[in-house]
């Protein structure tokens, strides 16, 4: 049957039929369209959170991919033993095993037997003996618990007032340096909270004490390092070379920045408000005449000229716009090519005459490579990011204490990175204080193979005298 054999009501039948199929279709693509802007918007938010592990600006160390599996590896072994910093569990290949320091025994016990387990006949004397170390602590100790009877005197000649002192008795509070060193260390070495702080003395010593009184003595701790922090500072003022990076942290809720400024003997944090150059300026001090070893932050070429950009920031970066760009695999390659090429070079020992010619060369190789007409984004970008920094990618080949990278920075940060995200935020200005001050006594005295508890004790001790010479009123001789 054809149209023309149709009726009229069969016709409109069929139009109607018609009509609604078109109008099902129409809202199965609506649907489908829908369910299309539903999954573009979740890519679209996978993809912001992936940018912020994979990006040029994040360490190898910290970016989150899976490792490869080994082909000889059990296809069922467990992913606990996977590790995503990009390493392998376990030692090395090629490196020689770490065996623990064994010490010497404090006490010997002979360990005998009488009779033979099994059938319960007299031994007589052992025919060899089995050593074995055993290494053990001690119960946890109570604490000790003085009172110092200070005795007031009075001068006849000049009426001044004296309370005698005593080297283990505080002007402050009533908990030792011991106390005050252990309750620094739980926070900053140990990163628990003021309250298992409280709970540790507690279990371990029998001393009770509240979170407020943990935080006083960490406190205390800070006041009495402080001096040491500002010598700290003196020496990293009169480096030749200061490797320095920055991260953010909260102060009340706020965004604050803690700097980092190291050397290889000395590290200073310092949390400010600002990101800007004057932070620099404030702790190097405005006529600092050594070399910066930084990223691409624009707050150090504002502070000095005598820079030395990192090339670790440069390399992954580079790298990052060869796996989306074709046309930047070349640039990613010469660069790669020119750092190792560098890199072997200085390790022949050059003369100074060496260097400067070297150094002349590799300007005139970057020079030539930013001289390439780019119009695509990402690769114009990082070109531009190169010429921008022409006088400051190869101080380190004129200048042999000059690192090319700011990894040593770059690992002073993460303890406060991790103390960060236990902490969450930093209350006040007491805060940023007590954490600037204990993080750059141990980082520094980490660096230097010094004890930090002995070094905590000592700063304590010494400043109660100081406080104490400070207090002692100066009185004219009479006559």
């Amino acid at each position: 049957m054809n149209g023309d054999d149709l009726t009229k009501e069969e016709l409109l039948s069929r139009f109607l039929q018609l009509e609604q199929r078109v109008e099902e279709l129409e809202q199965e693509l609506t649907q489908k369209n829908k369910r299309i802007e539903e999954q573009n918007e979740q890519i679209e938010e996978l993809e912001a959170r992936l940018r912020k592990y994979e990006n040029p600006h994040t360490p190898p160390s910290k970016r989150r991919s899976a490792t490869p599996r080994s082909p000889t590896s059990d296809s069922d072994e467990d992913d606990d033993n996977v590790r995503t910093d990009g390493g392998t569990p376990g030692r090395n290949d090629g490196h020689d095993p770490e065996w623990r320091t064994v010490s010497d025994p404090d006490e010997e016990v002979e360990v005998t037997c009488d009779c033979c387990p099994e059938c319960g006949e007299d031994l007589d004397e052992s025919v060899g003996v089995s050593p074995r170390l055993v290494e053990e602590i001690p119960d946890p100790q109570p604490p000790v618990v003085t009172r110092y009877n200070r005795h007031c005197y009075e001068c006849e000649s000049c009426g001044t007032a004296t309370v005698a002192s005593h080297p283990d008795c505080p002007d402050e509070g009533q908990f030792g340096v011991n106390v005050i060193a252990q309750a620094a260390l739980s926070r900053y070495e140990q990163r628990l909270p003021y309250r298992k702080i409280a709970d540790r003395f507690e279990q371990l010593c029998g001393l009770e004490l509240s979170g407020a009184s943990a935080w006083h003595a960490t406190e205390r701790a800070a006041r009495a390092g402080r001096c040491e922090y500002e010598q700290i500072r003196r020496h990293i003022q009169d480096a030749d070379v200061v490797h320095v990076d920055e991260t953010g942290v909260k102060r009340d809720g706020d965004q604050a920045w803690i700097w980092t400024f190291r050397t290889a003997e000395h590290t200073l944090y310092a949390v400010r408000e600002s990101r800007g150059h004057d932070v620099p300026a404030e702790v190097l001090g405005e006529d600092f005449a050594g070399t910066v070893v930084c990223d691409g932050w624009t707050a150090y070429p504002a502070f000095t000229s005598n820079l030395q950009r990192c090339w670790a920031h440069l390399l992954r970066e580079a790298e990052d716009v060869a796996d989306d760009h074709k046309k930047g695999e070349r640039i990613h390659r010469s660069l790669r090519q020119m750092y190792v090429g560098l890199q072997a070079w200085l390790e022949t020992d050059p003369t100074v005459r060496e260097r400067a010619q070297m150094h002349r060369s590799a300007r005139a190789e970057l020079t030539s490579l930013v001289e390439r007409s780019e119009t695509d984004g990402a690769v114009a970008t990082l070109l531009g990011k190169i010429e921008g920094g022409l006088d400051h990618w190869l101080t380190f080949v004129g200048e042999p204490a000059v690192s090319p990278t700011n990894n040593a920075a770059e690992n002073a940060l993460r303890e406060p990175v991790v103390l960060r995200k236990i902490i969450g935020t930093l209350r006040n200005d007491h805060g940023m204080f007590v954490h600037e001050t204990l993080l750059s006594l141990l980082a520094t005295w980490r660096q230097q193979g010094r004890n930090p508890y002995e070094e905590l004790k000592r700063v304590a001790r010494d400043n109660e005298m100081i406080s104490r010479a400070q207090a002692v009123p100066v009185v004219e001789p009479s006559g």
